[in-house]
């Protein structure tokens, strides 16, 4: 193993372990979001119903989140590699089904099969998420704990950008269902990357304690751990009042009276500002004073929400989004290190479990919460009253969680 140094920023990646398991996670990503842009796209195109869109969401979400307190306690009793190595060839047989599927498209009753399929997806992210994310806190040493949350963040918001981009390009060209299979293909090579990492250890849960104990065990851990608890809290309510994803095609169209296009790359802001933030966090880390950056940024994070409302200006809006992207970096840098520094082995795969519901969660309920307040408000009051909720839930975790506040890593 080359020699780590904490002050080297590339520390993690001369790792060629995390490298694989990197490779092996970003063309998970890559695939999923080209696959999911063009279940959108066709299934729009096929029933001319936004409702339709919306339950592409909802059937992944209810699936995963019914099954990730399951997934995380697998991920604890049971080999992470192998786990990782049969849902990600279930995800090419979802791409494959897919694939044959979209051929076979004719009326609207068909797209329910769409969404079943769609749902097996969410089932597959539900195992693959707390079992990467323990694997990753295995393949470096602790030291480089911060500098490879970097990284898997940084190459996540370059899969987020990526993704949709190349699906957009491939559909202009040919039929959507060569899509889903080139998504199978890019399935098939990350299962190639996840095979080479070298995980041979034991499950860390030696005793198979019963499993409603089992189940509540990674609960009470999150809920005893103020840390962690309070971190991602923070976090669950920023995204769930100050999520604007959703509202931006009406952003687009009602206040700056633009078209498809530019909506594209309103969409990519947030991803982009992530991508550009992740790179200089690499070199200079936000954990000297972890609890503070965290707090500050969140909050930078809602100001930008709000400044983004204001906007009567394309690039105004562009340039807002792209800054609150990389004051969300911040924050999940932050969190994904709190989560691997507090968190023993035997944990992980369910503390993982309970994180990514926080985090599917805000996300979708983040997006139905945005939609509802501006159908009631209008839309950019709606949208400024989120902004406003984040700076209150800062301001309440800086008085409430002094434990977070003071914290340096």
């Amino acid at each position: 193993m080359p020699d780590l140094k904490k002050t080297d920023a590339y520390a993690a990646l001369r790792i060629p372990e995390y490298r694989a398991y990197l490779f092996a996670r970003s063309l998970s990503t890559i695939g999923l979001l080209m696959q999911n842009t063009v279940l959108a796209w066709q299934i729009y195109e096929i029933t001319h119903n936004k409702l339709a869109l919306g339950l592409i969401g909802l059937s992944e979400a209810v699936p995963f989140i019914l099954t990730t307190f399951v997934s995380g306690i697998a991920a604890d009793r049971y080999n992470r590699k192998r786990i990782l190595l049969v849902f990600t060839l279930f995800l090419v047989f979802c791409a494959a089904i897919l694939s044959v599927g979209s051929w076979q498209i004719a009326n609207k009753v068909t797209v329910l099969w769409f969404y079943a399929i769609i749902g097996l997806v969410g089932i597959c992210r539900s195992f693959l998420t707390p079992a990467s994310a323990a694997i990753q806190s295995r393949v470096v040493p602790r030291e480089l704990y911060a500098n490879s949350s970097t990284w898997s963040s940084n190459s996540f918001q370059v899969s987020a950008v990526t993704g949709p981009v190349v699906a957009g390009l491939l559909l202009e060209v040919i039929a959507p269902h060569w899509v889903y299979l080139i998504c199978a293909v890019i399935f098939l090579i990350s299962l190639y990357y996840t095979a080479k990492l070298d995980e041979h250890y034991p499950p860390p849960m030696q005793e198979k304690e019963p499993f409603v104990r089992s189940f509540f065990g990674g609960i009470r851990f999150v809920f005893g751990t103020q840390a962690i608890l309070s971190s991602i809290t923070l976090d669950l309510f920023a995204v769930l009042f100050g999520g604007v994803t959703g509202l931006i095609p009406a952003f687009c169209k009602d206040v700056l009276h633009t078209g498809p296009t530019m909506m594209g790359l309103l969409k990519a802001a947030l991803f982009l500002g992530s991508a550009v933030a992740g790179f200089g966090l690499a070199h200079h880390p936000p954990t000297k004073n972890a609890g503070r950056n965290l707090l500050i940024c969140v909050g930078a994070y809602g100001a930008c929400i709000i400044g983004f409302a204001l906007s009567p200006y394309y690039w105004l809006s562009f340039a807002m989004l792209f800054m609150a992207g990389g004051f969300d970096n911040v924050s999940v840098i932050i969190r994904g290190t709190i989560i691997q520094i507090f968190t023993p082995d035997e944990m992980r795969g369910r503390v993982a479990a309970v994180n990514s519901i926080f985090i599917k969660s805000s996300n979708e309920i983040g997006d139905f919460e945005s939609g509802l307040a501006a159908s009631y408000l209008g839309l950019v009051p709606g949208v400024i009253l989120g902004g406003v909720m984040t700076l209150l839930v800062v301001g309440g975790t800086a008085i409430f969680a002094p434990a977070l506040r003071k914290m340096k890593l």
